[in-house]
């Protein structure tokens, strides 16, 4: 019998276009988008901002509290170890602690202080939200990986609370209403423990649920305390009991109903002020309150990746009328990198600027505000950059104009103009310096022969010529020894032709004369040196 071909195998190793095509589409379903990091709310409860706002600390020896509608609405903590509670009339604190030092409420300085915090809060995160009147909320869950943990970013938060003085209750969870009775809870106000996030709501009082009094009220009288005892009712029971809006804030609770929140956005200007008790005649009693308020200046631009082009002081009287204003131009771009550095220079150049001002009035106080504000992002710095010492320059330039005068430094300007008198122009010695922020690198170079025949330096009016048989005359006849080099320009408004030409003086002098085409006539222009 003749022997049947064996079939052989195929190598295990060997794709089939078929198999091919069937495994690409197989990747392609099983292929799973990246996973969006979990919504994570951080509740920031400002639990003493009337007496921060104040810039009174917790934790002075000094007790204090801030007193509204003759009542005590916060204290400090050696005020309440006196028994000083808020709430109490201001006479029975007093004869508590007849050393209490009080002040009246500013919510206006309240307000202020919380827009600044929510100002300084998006350095964490881009969603910043206004919860109340002393309660922000910020979403980190994207900002966790950015800042390597959770654990290092509040960190970073908690230490720059401290360094405002601010004293503040914080609460993590999943929504937002969650973070903010979360605040409330003992255990969540300790950053230093990845713990936060494993909150626990049931417990919670009903009291600190971000509902009307009423309806508190109406729980309390029901026997219900905690989240707890509301869970073990039915909803349908307690929406007929208790209407529709409880239910709806427990659903916004824990996360089964949307619950937008109004973001926060920085303005891109600055503005900060300081208000003094007394009048003020002597700018070097304040200089601790201006350093503070370039160092939020100098704040503002770092979080905001701003550079500052200028900055202006204003003072004012008790009726708030406008004593002076004090503007500041700045000229360096680099201050971006260094905010100490920024801060150097900012005082540096107040100081220039104030010294030669004759205060010879009082004022109650005074504002730094600043509009001139670009994003970095707009100066190509270039790693080989051919003018490191260009910053250096700029604050030179700074430093002079703001002790000189604005209006006496000046750069000579090409302007596109063909008469010589004209292609001269003058700007302030800083405009050169923006527009050559980002340097160019193999920049053809314009050679113009008829620059070479251009003396250095020119009348500032053309002067008119004696002449004889069509000859110039200056202390004797001119000998022309080079030209004509012809401009004509202005037809649009009067035709200037102009021949140019270098002529000797008698004693060896070189200068620069034109005929006059049109009327016929010598001028001398220029000299050469």
């Amino acid at each position: 019998m003749p022997d049947t071909p064996s079939k052989t195998p195929r190598s295990p190793s060997f794709d089939r276009s078929e198999d091919r095509l069937e495994n690409r589409e197989l990747n392609t379903k099983t292929k799973e988008k990246p996973e969006e990091p979990p919504t994570l709310w951080l509740c920031l409860r400002l639990t003493h901002l009337a007496l921060n706002s104040l810039d009174i600390a917790l934790d002075t020896e000094q007790p204090a509290a801030i007193t509204y509608q003759q009542q005590v609405w916060q204290c400090n903590t050696q005020a309440a170890k006196s028994g000083i509670n808020p709430g109490m009339s201001v006479n029975h604190a007093l004869m508590l602690n007849p050393t209490l030092h009080l002040q009246e409420r500013e919510p206006d300085r309240e307000a202020n202080r919380l827009t600044q915090l929510s100002h300084w809060a998006y350095r964490f995160t881009s969603l910043v939200s206004r919860y109340n009147d002393h309660t922000l909320l910020l979403e980190i869950g994207k900002s966790v990986k950015l800042f390597n943990n959770l654990n290092h970013l509040l960190n970073l938060l908690n230490n720059d609370l401290a360094s405002f003085k601010i004293a503040a209750q914080q609460g993590l969870a999943n929504t937002a209403k969650a973070a903010y009775v979360s605040s409330f809870s003992q255990a969540q106000n300790q950053p230093s423990t990845s713990k936060l996030i494993s909150h626990n709501l049931g417990n919670a009082c009903i009291e600190h649920l971000d509902i009307d009094d009423k309806t508190i009220a109406q729980l309390h009288n029901c026997g219900l305390e905690s989240l707890n005892d509301l869970n073990a009712i039915p909803n349908r029971e307690l929406g007929a009991r208790f209407g529709r809006k409880l239910l709806d804030y427990l659903e916004k609770l824990y996360g089964n109903l949307a619950d937008p929140q109004i973001a926060i956005t920085p303005p891109e200007t600055f503005h900060a002020s300081v208000d003094f008790a007394e009048p003020i005649h002597n700018l070097n009693w304040i200089q601790q309150q201006l350093n503070r308020l370039l160092q939020d200046l100098a704040s503002f631009l770092a979080l905001r990746q701003l550079v500052c082009r200028s900055f202006t002081w204003r003072f004012y009287q008790d009726n708030n009328r406008l004593l002076k204003t004090v503007t500041i131009g700045i000229s360096s771009k680099d201050l971006i990198s260094n905010q100490d550095k920024a801060v150097l220079l900012f005082e540096e150049l107040t100081q220039l600027k104030l010294a030669s001002l004759q205060l010879s009035w009082e004022f109650s106080s005074i504002e730094l505000s600043s509009t001139q504000l670009v994003p970095v992002t707009l100066f190509n710095n270039d790693l080989f950059d051919p003018k490191p010492a260009t910053q250096q320059f700029d604050q030179l330039i700074d430093k002079l104009s703001n002790r000189l005068g604005h209006n006496t430094l000046f750069r000579v300007s090409p302007e596109p103009e063909h008469l010589p008198e004209l292609a001269n122009g003058r700007r302030h010695a800083s405009v050169q310096l923006v527009k050559e922020s980002s340097p160019q690198y193999n920049t053809p170079q314009l050679h113009n022969n008829t620059l070479k025949d251009e003396p250095l330096w020119l009348l500032e009016q053309p002067k008119r010529l004696a002449q004889h048989a069509n000859q110039p005359l200056l202390e004797g006849p001119l000998n022309i020894i080079h030209g004509p080099n012809r401009i004509t320009s202005h037809w649009w408004a009067k035709l200037q032709s102009r021949d140019y030409f270098i002529a000797r003086q008698p004693n060896g002098r070189l200068l620069w004369i034109f005929f006059e085409r049109g009327g016929k006539n010598w001028y001398l222009h220029g000299l050469f040196a």
